[in-house]
């Protein structure tokens, strides 16, 4: 159930201050962990929401029993520390958990607004957990924050849903855009993507860019150069990810980034976020 980083959407900690990178690290191990539980697919529904409601409850006590899986208790540990050293509330992880919940128990987005609010708890947290950790001021900005993560986010479950090994991973995508193209969940089965199925991906596609758009101005408010060169990375990929989802057919085979594309937007976000551009 522990996942290991993902190199397209993985935080990156050897970006942050020294003193922070064992904070961001313990935040990204327990926010995989979660992820591995919700999504797996071999085991039962109530096991699944036995062990995030474990998760939750050993976030808020030291006496609290964290789920009983390999390496569960020293980052469940890992993390009460941080919010403890750091300051940061545990509102952000909490909110993760509960959409986790949500997916565990079978919720659907019938509409694009419906998927957004989701995502306000499934991936703007992320965001907010980051720029809180910095000391940043994210209110006046915190819009675009959280539109950046949702397109990550989304386009996650864009790149994953094929994947065998995870549980109902197809009821992100709104029912909404399935009715309007005359088709149904089973059409996402195919071997390829075409006609009203390639139109929907697109409609999806068309919705990430609108909130890469929106998080663009991110990295002109934020002080530190570290998260401003972070946040460069990440734009960069997410933009090469749309890129590579309207090029290829995420339904043939997996789609996602080269290790030279991924070093190429690593250089350009480094460069941009020193340089302030």
């Amino acid at each position: 159930m522990r996942r290991r980083a993902d190199p397209d959407f993985s935080l990156m900690p050897w970006l942050f201050p020294a003193r922070l990178r064992p904070d961001v690290t313990a935040f990204g191990r327990f926010v995989r962990l979660a992820h591995g539980i919700a999504y797996n697919a071999f085991i039962s529904r109530e096991e699944r929401l036995h062990l995030l409601a474990a998760l939750d409850l050993a976030i808020a006590s030291d006496d609290a029993e964290p789920p009983e899986l390999p390496g569960a208790e020293a980052i469940c540990a890992a993390l009460r520390a941080s919010l403890r050293t750091s300051g940061v509330a545990d509102t952000h992880v909490r909110h993760i958990l509960q959409a986790l919940r949500r997916d565990v128990e079978g919720g659907v987005n019938r509409s694009w607004g419906d998927l957004l609010v989701y995502s306000q708890f499934a991936a703007a947290p992320i965001g907010r957990h980051m720029l809180d950790l910095m000391g940043e001021d994210s209110r006046p900005y915190r819009h675009a924050s959280d539109a950046l993560c949702e397109a990550l986010g989304i386009l996650k479950q864009l790149r994953d849903f094929r994947e065998p090994t995870l549980h109902d991973n197809r009821h992100w995508i709104p029912e909404s855009f399935l009715a309007d193209a005359f088709i149904t969940q089973e059409h996402l089965g195919a071997l390829k993507a075409k006609g009203q199925t390639r139109a929907v991906l697109d409609r999806i596609l068309d919705g990430i860019e609108q909130l890469l758009n929106t998080a663009a101005p991110l990295p002109n408010h934020v002080r530190s150069w570290r998260l401003r060169s972070h946040i460069r990375v990440v734009q960069c990929r997410a933009r090469g990810l749309v890129a590579c989802f309207r090029a290829n057919d995420p339904l043939g085979a997996r789609v996602g980034l080269t290790w030279w594309q991924r070093q190429v937007c690593l250089c350009m976000g480094l460069v941009r976020g020193c340089l302030k551009i």
